[in-house]
């Protein structure tokens, strides 16, 4: 330190202060160090306090460039104190030559906010000249300072001090409050809408019928609140809790779920329109419309994104609705590559049908008739050919009317057939509409048929009303061979078809998959063709109604009057043997012609050629891209591309070994998909393959996925929830239907 400069330092404790470099022993200097002293008590305390002394450079912090030219002409320079209780961003107060009690006071905030708070002791024992007069006997300070420490009034302001520092001020306690209650109702929230999730999920209302309280949200919020008390007191304020923050939920609900399964739809780069309509319990026109298609793995999706309420049903109609739920859905039609309707004329019309129409629009949208509704309509051509088959079926309907729809006769056979055999299916009504449908119907009837023998009985004896009349004929028909052998024919002929339907029916379904379960169904028809399928039939029938219906018989013949009678003998079987034989082979060879027109489709036709294109190359067969499916796939595929990439295909199926076995002959398009999907990378390089794959795998096969979101319909548009909002009605479905979605 230069000699004759004099430094302005902040000292921060006793000992710095003795060790300080004084310039003299005058009385000035020693009054000088003891005022020095009384200042780091008063610094320690919170109040600042600077004194001049001389100082070491390892004690300053010169702060040379807020200084002025003539205080470093003067070679004075300002130090700065480095603790935190000088620093800026720290609270300052009051300097020393001030009442000690203001000392005593922390200021917060400023102007209209600015608050005092006072941490002095009030012990009654406290000096004065600490709390109120001010301390001035600085020859004794270090003594009186050490005394002051260890009396109960500074312990005491200590704690004051303390206490006040970490207590937070109003603002910020009333924020912490806010934030409280913000994340309360968060939670409180978030369960309601967990709750909401929960009822969409299952197809339950929401509300109740005019008072809300009463409604399902509102009891199961109710119920979730015993453990809560914080959703009890919730709970009663209402919050959230109003129509139309509920419909606002509901309807956020259902468009995050529909956003989900739109983003799906368009990774893959073409889909197919599946489409059917129904009629719901409020008398309106739906028309259901569902995508398919197909992703990298080859795993077929097949999804629903909306009911569109039609005014009518007309092609014009529905093409418009179809046409404008894709644009509100972003997706083009220029990559639609297929279509299943039912056989309605106004879907399948070959002019002016829906299919006809989106085929104009776009060519490669491969129409197919779905081929459950063919197996269907076989059915009911048949029947309406065959006699006893359809003699059978009345029989059937109208038996089951009889004891169904009375609880009394119902009751009756009942205490019959818990007496005969416990262990019997139970009576079922024949569905209206799907005809494969009806084996369950028509073999518990067989089952049943002594139970029904007896219940008619009793009916015709005790009714002297026109059930009784009805059961005495019903008694009189089930006593006849013919009625017997009609069920058991119809029994065998709508068994396969069932199968068949079943099995059509997946959404996981290929054309190829539909190929071989209709050609198995017709082998089958085919196979009971035979005489001797027929012998083992008719035997089989004759041991198991004996006793339970009279011998066969031949029916009555009539004779023609002689005005109209051409002179030709009427035909006559010698035995009832006979007549049914014709009856059999009848029903079998038509359902045979039936299944061969009715799955004759063009859409079919190509996917076969496309099949066997692909199967064909996988053995090595040098096999040309047809010229259809060049014209077909012009723009999707690189056709010369596509041919060369074929032609590799030999060589990936040999190097391709399943459970320590190589293949030696791929049979079916799945298992090719399955060899793309053990090698990633030839997914790249046979693209051509793996985008002709996912065309063939996008054509749809039925509509049965429309169909299952009638089921759906029926559910949550009862007769209750009859005045739904169309909007409504879609995002509850999409929540219902997309259960897994919806738990996300």
């Amino acid at each position: 330190m230069q000699s004759g400069s004099t430094q302005i330092v902040m000292l921060s404790s006793e000992a710095e202060i003795e060790t300080a470099e004084w310039t003299d022993g005058s009385d000035v200097t020693k009054k000088r160090k003891q005022d020095a002293v009384a200042g780091v008590h008063d610094h320690q305390n919170g109040v600042e306090a600077h004194f001049v002394a001389p100082a070491t450079p390892a004690q300053l912090e010169l702060n040379s460039d807020n200084q002025s030219s003539e205080q470093k002409d003067s070679g004075t320079e300002i130090a700065k104190c480095l603790g935190p209780c000088c620093n800026e961003e720290t609270i300052l107060y009051q300097t020393r030559e001030e009442a000690l009690l203001a000392q005593t006071v922390i200021i917060y905030g400023s102007g209209r906010n600015k608050r005092e708070r006072s941490f002095q002791a009030s012990c009654s024992k406290a000096d004065g000249a600490f709390s109120i007069e001010g301390f001035s006997n600085w020859k004794k300070a270090l003594e009186k300072f050490a005394d002051h420490e260890r009396c109960q009034a500074h312990k005491e302001a200590c704690i004051k001090f303390n206490a006040i520092m970490k207590q937070k001020s109003v603002d910020e306690q009333l924020k912490l409050v806010a934030q409280k209650e913000q994340i309360e109702r968060r939670q409180m929230f978030l369960t309601l809408l967990s709750s909401l999730r929960y009822l969409l999920r299952q197809g339950l209302a929401v509300r109740g019928h005019g008072d809300d309280s009463e409604g399902n949200l509102s009891q199961l919020l109710k119920a979730r609140a015993e453990d809560s008390i914080a959703l009890q007191k919730w709970i009663k304020t209402g919050s959230y809790q109003s129509p139309e923050v509920l419909n606002e939920l509901t309807n956020t609900i259902g468009a995050e779920v529909l956003r989900e399964v739109l983003n799906g739809i368009k990774s893959s780069r073409w889909f197919s329109i599946i489409g059917d309509e129904t009629r719901d319990i409020s008398n309106s026109e739906q028309l259901s419309i569902s995508i398919r298609w197909v992703d990298k793995d080859y795993s077929i999706h097949e999804d629903f994104i909306g009911m569109f309420k039609v005014p009518k049903t007309d092609a014009e109609t529905l093409s418009l609705a179809i046409e404008d739920v894709l644009v509100r859905c972003v997706l083009p039609i220029s990559q639609c590559r297929g279509q299943a309707y039912d056989g309605a004329s106004n879907m399948a019309g070959p002019k002016s049908g829906v299919a006809a129409r989106i085929l104009q629009r776009q060519s490669t949208a491969i129409p197919v008739h779905c081929l459950c509704h063919c197996i269907n309509l076989c059915l009911q051509d048949v029947s309406r050919k065959c006699k006893c088959i359809r003699d059978a079926l009345d029989l059937v309907y109208e038996l089951v009317g009889l004891i169904k729809y009375s609880p009394k006769r119902e009751h009756l056979f009942t205490q019959y057939q818990l007496q005969d055999s416990p262990n019997i299916h139970r009576l079922k009504p024949l569905c209206p509409t799907r005809w494969t449908c009806r084996t369950g119907s028509i073999n518990a009837v067989i089952e049943n048929y002594a139970v029904l023998q007896q219940t008619l009985e009793e009916i015709a004896e005790t009714c002297r009303d026109e059930y009784g009349r009805k059961a005495a004929g019903f008694q009189a028909l089930m006593g006849k061979f013919s009625t017997f052998f009609g069920l058991k024919l119809a029994h065998v002929v709508f068994g396969a078809s069932e199968q068949l339907s079943t099995t059509l029916q997946s959404k996981d379904t290929t054309a190829q998959d539909a190929r071989l379960a209709v050609n198995l169904c017709k082998a089958f028809y085919d196979r009971q063709r035979d005489a001797s399928a027929f012998q083992i039939f008719y035997q089989a029938v004759l041991l198991e109604a004996n006793g339970k219906t009279e011998p066969p018989t031949l029916p009555r013949y009539s004779n023609p009057p002689k005005r109209i009678n051409d002179g030709d003998a009427n035909f006559r079987f010698a035995t009832a043997e006979h007549y049914h034989r014709r009856e059999y082979f009848e029903i079998m060879e038509s359902l045979s012609g039936e299944l061969d027109a009715r799955f004759d489709q063009k859409g079919f036709h190509l996917a076969a050629l496309v099949e066997a294109t692909i199967l064909d190359n996988c053995s090595g067969k040098s096999y040309p891209i047809p010229k259809e499916v060049q014209d077909l796939y012009s723009k999707d595929l690189n056709i010369d591309r596509l041919q060369t990439q074929l032609s590799m295909l030999p060589d990936l199926v040999k190097s391709y070994v399943l459970e320590g076995k190589q293949i030696t002959k791929v049979t079916t398009i799945r298992t090719l998909c399955d060899i793309l999907n053990a090698f990633p990378i030839v997914k790249d390089m046979l693209s051509e393959v793996h985008s002709l794959l996912i065309l063939y795998m996008t054509i749809p096969v039925t509509s049965s996925t429309a169909e299952r979101t009638f089921s759906a319909l029926r559910h949550l548009k009862s007769y209750m929830r009859s005045t739904m909002t169309q909007e409504r009605l879609n995002n509850v479905m999409v929540a219902h239907i997309y259960k897994e979605i919806t738990d996300r």
